[in-house]
């Protein structure tokens, strides 16, 4: 079995090919249970695993771990992802001995037993790991019972109410309950990292009351694709994009945790030792124009950022500046800690569907940055949108077929020992025009958003029947009741 298995995975592997048997998806046991009660969960170290809805044995496992070959390994059985959403990844090329991406999809319904409603909500979490798996896998585990447990601590008519006139809306809420979701996930990784152990970024796509959630913490990506237009709805936080937060929170408290190695300052170039005296260019956090001033011996420490785009780095050490984890992460030869410039708070926007006027071509793309490194935004919105537009095969296999030709355009081939992409120009056959392709892991979700607002507005539609059939039923049982029970007034 496992050398069949091998072979086909040797090949381009599709979502037909993979002969897989899928036990029950075992991130969803017992979900009811948790939800009603008061459990806490318990932090543990878990055995390495992928996704529960691509249902891999132990063996299939190692054999998807093959760098060499990195095979894109899909779901067999669509209808595991709600609304069958398409799925693909593979590893990386040899950086790291697992495929340290994670991620769930969970679907339900939240009871809110004080207005008696039951809403239904869909969630998508991506997570990227780095020095380690165990932090992402712990927050594939938990942090989708952390966000549910926060929704559900909000009163029923508040979470439901989009009145436009008032000051809070339901909408504030659930971002506020994500973001908490998200702190607390942070903490519940610190209990169990025990001052070691790796990081990971966070994504999370939440939908709800007829809204979209975007939730980003790090640098993986999710992308709205809308007909012909294509726009991030998270921003990557790295050192670069978050400079201003990291210089400032430095500048502040410099004694505190820089400890005299590193400054907070931005200089137009690095200053060298035989500058002492004369003036350069500098700024402050927030700043946005430059200064001069004169060089002294203080401001030949360490930047605090280094390099720039996706070389920055915090303390020359990182390149993210938001996720979960890396709690005793220290700068390299001065045991100075890192975790208080790093935040697990996420940006979180939302999205009306129903003003959207979508179609089931409408999409959005979740993925690591193992394709966003190589792939650009519009790029991968066309590539989807190319694969999506004919009519056959079924949607559910176009959507894991789009998945999987992201995949295969950021792993590119291997061609002697390193790993290309498409030429930019097709009838351009020279290797040497070839751009790098990512050798990171790489795992992409493409959730369509049309099927989530028919099942809206079809339980829109059910709920205000139920209610109305339910006055109804009282204003006949008032009206049969005897008007001998009934009380009266005393003419008297």
């Amino acid at each position: 079995m496992l050398n069949r298995f091998k072979s086909v995975l040797m090949n381009a592997v599709g979502a037909s090919e993979l002969g897989l048997q899928y036990p029950n998806d075992s991130d969803n046991d017992m979900m009811t249970d948790y939800i009603n009660s008061n459990y806490v969960v318990e932090v543990e170290n878990k055995p390495y695993s992928r996704p529960s809805f691509l249902g891999l044995t132990a063996e299939e496992t190692q054999v998807s771990a093959d760098h060499r070959v990195r095979p894109i390994i899909v779901p067999r059985d669509l209808s595991r992802l709600p609304w069958c959403a398409g799925y693909a990844e593979c590893i990386n090329a040899g950086k790291s001995t697992w495929n340290e991406d994670q991620a769930s999809a969970t679907r339900g319904d939240l009871k809110l037993l004080d207005v008696n409603v039951t809403l239904p909500y869909v969630m998508f979490s991506m997570f990227d790991g780095h020095a380690g798996y165990q932090v992402a896998l712990t927050a594939r585990l938990h942090l989708h019972r952390i966000i549910l447990e926060r929704l559900l601590a909000i009163p029923g008519n508040m979470l439901l109410n989009e009145d436009e006139n008032e000051l809070i809306k339901g909408r504030d809420l659930v971002t506020g309950a994500i973001e908490l979701a998200y702190r607390q996930m942070d903490q519940m990784v610190e209990m169990q990292a025990q001052n070691g152990g790796g990081g990971c970024t966070a994504i999370t796509i939440l939908f709800l009351n007829g809204r979209l959630y975007a939730a980003g913490a790090g640098d993986s990506r999710a992308v709205l694709v809308l007909g012909e237009e294509q726009r991030a709805l998270t921003r990557d936080h790295t050192p670069d994009s978050e400079s201003n937060r990291v210089r400032a929170l430095g500048f502040l408290r410099s004694n505190e945790l820089l400890k005299g190695h590193f400054t907070p300052l931005e200089f137009r170039k690095r200053p060298l030792q035989k500058e002492l005296g004369s003036l350069v260019l500098y700024r402050e956090p927030f700043m946005t124009g430059w200064a001069y001033k004169t060089l002294t011996h203080p401001d030949l420490k360490l930047p605090l950022i280094s390099g720039h785009g996706k070389r920055s780095r915090v303390m020359g050490t990182i390149g993210v500046t938001r996720g979960f984890g890396d709690h005793g992460l220290k700068a390299a030869n001065t045991g100075v800690n890192i975790k208080p410039f790093l935040s697990s708070q996420p940006e979180v926007q939302s999205l009306d569907l129903d003003s959207c006027n979508l179609t089931e071509r409408d999409c959005i793309i979740v993925a690591t940055d193992g394709l966003w490194d190589v792939v650009s935004d519009k790029t991968a919105a066309a590539i989807l949108r190319k694969t999506l537009a004919p009519d056959t095969p079924s949607l559910e296999y176009r959507l894991t077929m789009g998945a999987q030709e992201l995949v295969q355009a950021a792993r590119g081939r291997l061609i002697g020992r390193v790993w290309m992409g498409k030429p930019e120009n097709p009838n351009d056959s020279d290797e040497k025009s070839s751009p790098i392709a990512s050798v990171d892991d790489i795992s992409v979700l493409v959730v369509p958003l049309y099927p989530y607002l028919c099942e809206h507005k079809q339980w829109l539609k059910t709920t205000q029947q139920e209610r109305k059939y339910a006055a109804d039923s009282l204003a006949t049982m008032c009206f049969d009741y005897p008007i001998s029970n009934r009380s009266t007034d005393n003419p008297s």
